[in-house]
């Protein structure tokens, strides 16, 4: 008998197994496999020595169902392609993780084939998220029919990582270097905001994957309770929405950031006129979802009505404006 797998709420709305007001849908499917993480990370609702409920992640409710029922569900919405650009499957630190994988993905490609969202311009894509241990385990998941995988790197430098996750940061950007090599367009990370770095730490390791060929993601830091980091403050916005207009001017390589300017950490100039920055600002980009293509990760990051850090959608004029004078370039916000 097969583990049951939980689904964000968003995504069991999408899917028609539960019901829930979606002002923003979710266009990814994401899944949670592989039950509490063996380690511990202290942002972390899924770590080991978390008394956040097994059913979050992030700020976010992941119900359980059996496996057929949202294996049927999506063949359902996968035929509409349009809807559905992506499943991404987040899996624990565990053995049992790395067991549902292994039947998982060959399961999730099947039902894309069978409803003619395997192929062409409106094919499903599969990612997983997992920390893979070496090369030859991102070979395997990849073999097994996923499209992308994301190795999470959370912490934008090795002493905020040392706070605030087992292992080596170190090891885990040489993992990302090497696989992003190895299977290019196929690699991905993401970095969380607010756990402690500068700015300038950000721009440098953003840099440093684009460089390499990683695909980056930003998420905003989200105190959760029973976490180690429960008490800790959201990001500044005002840093949130530099970071975000960094990371596009770098990984759309628009110039080198060898023109940026820091003053303790913080931006303070980003190498460009301000009528180019107010250019590249206003199409609202910048200030998007960021990460794989497809993936809008709806209130992830965010309460309904709250501060959007992360907008799953194109923005409305006002929300542009508001973004500009957030990040500085407003007329009179400096």
């Amino acid at each position: 008998m097969k583990e049951k797998i939980r689904v964000s709420t968003g995504s069991a709305a999408v899917l028609g197994l539960r019901g829930a007001r979606l002002d923003d849908a979710p266009t990814t499917v994401y899944l949670l496999a592989g039950g509490r993480c063996a380690v511990d990370c202290a942002f972390c609702t899924q770590a080991r020595t978390s008394a956040s409920p097994d059913g979050f992640l992030s700020r976010v409710v992941w119900p359980e169902f059996e496996p057929e029922h949202v294996l049927q569900a999506l063949g359902a919405v996968a035929r509409h392609p349009s809807r559905l650009k992506r499943v991404c499957v987040q899996a624990t630190r565990t053995s049992r993780a790395r067991s549902m994988l292994r039947w998982l993905i060959p399961a999730l490609d099947a039902v894309r084939r069978d409803c003619g969202a395997g192929v062409g311009d409106g094919r499903i894509q599969i990612s997983v998220s997992h920390h893979a241990s070496s090369v030859e385990e991102v070979r395997e998941i990849l073999a097994l029919g996923a499209d992308a995988i994301g190795i999470a790197l959370d912490a934008a430098c090795a002493d905020v990582h040392a706070r605030t996750k087992p292992g080596s940061w170190e090891g885990t950007v040489s993992l990302l270097e090497e696989a992003a090599g190895l299977f290019p367009g196929r690699i991905s990370t993401h970095l969380i905001v607010g756990l402690g770095e500068t700015e300038e730490d950000l721009v440098r390791v953003m840099r440093r994957l684009t460089d390499s060929g990683v695909t980056i993601g930003l998420f905003a830091f989200t105190p959760v309770r029973g976490t180690a980091m429960e008490d800790v403050p959201q990001p500044p916005i005002g840093t949130y929405r530099r970071v975000q207009l960094a990371r596009h001017i770098i990984v759309n390589r628009l110039w080198d950031v060898e023109g940026f300017r820091f003053s303790d950490g913080r931006i303070t100039g980003f190498g460009a006129e301000r009528e180019k920055l107010l250019e590249i600002a206003r199409t609202g980009k910048p200030f998007e979802t960021s990460g794989c293509p497809g993936c809008n990760r709806p209130y992830y990051n965010e309460c309904p009505g709250g501060t959007m850090y992360n907008y799953p959608r194109s923005l409305t004029c006002a929300e542009i404006e508001k973004a500009l004078c957030e990040v500085g370039l407003a007329e009179g916000s400096r």
